[in-house]
């Protein structure tokens, strides 16, 4: 990786101390996930130092965070090695140089990276290599049990915050010093409201079953998603009359929920204004109460479904991507790799189904969803197995205790 390049705009000048011992954290996320967890460790990093100067990269929840963004991460998010190529010019060629400027000038007191391996892994090894100290958040390839043990991040990192206990262990095996902290979503996925005032609010009604779908966040993934989903929910609703659907879609919750039609696809928009109109409606940003107001969920492959886990909702995890991402889950399944879904690799087996690029049809993710609703005792027995995945991810927490090691290393603890 080429050294940070001389030149400098105002945002990666070295910026005057918030406070008297100099504590300045860098914290950079790359995607929404990693706003999300990034905007909670700020929020703990300020609870314990009310005067520590934090900057990065994020999004809006770490800019309300009080985290100075010099880059706005909107619009990076990609999944897959194909899609991954998409964004990857940017990040080399304009994201990087001058992130590395700014941590130049800058010399933070700690680089926090978090997740977005294949950004963040190479901005630790330049950051140690200056003599700059790196804890990573979350590391990259955490969930994985077994295979290669991940021997690189030893050398690029001081400490490691990581949310699964035997990621620790396999880290710590390989040099690291790595700590298991819980996961952050044990935080976060939580609903606000009850299911009387949700569905209220929505115009549902609560002695009727309700299903939620996900399309996911990304473009790429709305647009391949909505169309199969909005034909899976009218099949099941054939199978369960007066089912009704929330589409959940990510974005800012505001006060209370309620009906959106900006931004949601054409599909799904159909859905919502069909024959049945009233009965499938969407919403923005109350993902975490629609996951646990509904009895059943399609869920797009992704933190989402840890979410849903977290929540004890029944699911069904799909992805339907474009051409190329259909061959690269393909070489995946060549690769003997058993699940995609994070509930069913935590817990080591298939608890909930999984269908992916072609497999995930609308009569199949109806099917899928229909043996929740019609079996309660298969919906218990899930939720049941849901209960130990949320198990395993420790106790909430994980940001006020990474908050507390991010500045241990900043004092040279």
């Amino acid at each position: 990786m080429p050294d940070a390049a001389t030149s400098a705009d105002a945002s990666d000048r070295p910026h005057k101390k918030l406070n008297a011992g100099g504590v300045s954290v860098a914290i950079i996320a790359g995607e929404a996930s990693g706003d999300a967890f990034g905007a909670r460790l700020a929020t703990e990093l300020r609870r314990a130092e009310p005067a520590v100067a934090m900057w990065g990269l994020g999004g809006h929840r770490m800019r309300a965070a009080d985290v100075e963004i010099i880059e706005d991460i909107h619009g990076w998010a990609a999944i897959g090695i194909v899609e991954s190529l998409r964004v990857a010019p940017k990040l080399r060629f304009r994201v990087l140089p001058r992130l590395l400027r700014a941590l130049k000038a800058r010399r933070p007191s700690v680089v926090v990276p978090i997740d977005f391996g294949a950004f963040n892994v190479p901005v630790s090894r330049w950051s140690k290599a200056r003599g700059l100290k790196v804890l990573y958040f979350l590391p990259p390839g955490s969930w994985r049990r077994s295979g290669r043990p991940p021997v690189g991040l030893a050398a690029v990192t001081d400490r490691i915050a990581t949310q699964f206990p035997w990621s620790a262990e396999r880290l710590n095996a390989v040099g690291a010093n790595a700590e298991f902290v819980g996961h952050p979503l044990l935080d976060i996925a939580r609903p606000r409201l009850d299911r009387e005032s949700f569905m209220a609010n929505l115009g549902l009604v609560s002695d009727k079953p309700i299903a939620a779908l996900l399309p996911g966040s990304r473009v790429g993934e709305l647009t391949h998603n909505s169309a199969a989903m909005a034909d899976a929910a009218l099949l099941a609703r054939k199978g369960v009359p007066g089912l009704q659907f929330v589409i959940a879609l990510a974005g800012e919750p505001g006060d209370r929920p309620r009906a959106v039609t900006d931004g949601v696809p054409e599909p799904l928009i159909q859905l919502a204004a069909g024959p049945s109109a009233g009965k499938a409606v969407a919403v923005r940003g109350w993902t975490h109460d629609a996951l646990a107001h509904s009895d059943a969920a399609i869920v797009c492959s992704g933190t989402a479904t840890l979410e849903a886990a977290i929540l004890g909702t029944p699911m069904v995890i799909i992805y339907r991507g474009s051409g190329f991402m259909r061959i690269e889950y393909a070489l995946r399944r060549i690769g003997r790799i058993e699940h995609v879904g994070l509930p069913n690799i935590i817990a080591g087996r298939r608890i909930v189904p999984e269908l992916i690029a072609d497999d995930a049809t609308p009569e199949a993710m109806s099917d899928a969803l229909l043996c929740y609703l019609r079996e309660p005792e298969m919906a218990a027995n899930v939720r049941s197995a849901l209960r130990e995945v949320r198990d395993s991810l420790g106790a909430p927490g994980a940001c006020r205790r990474t908050a507390r090691m991010v500045l241990d290393l900043a004092g040279g603890r």
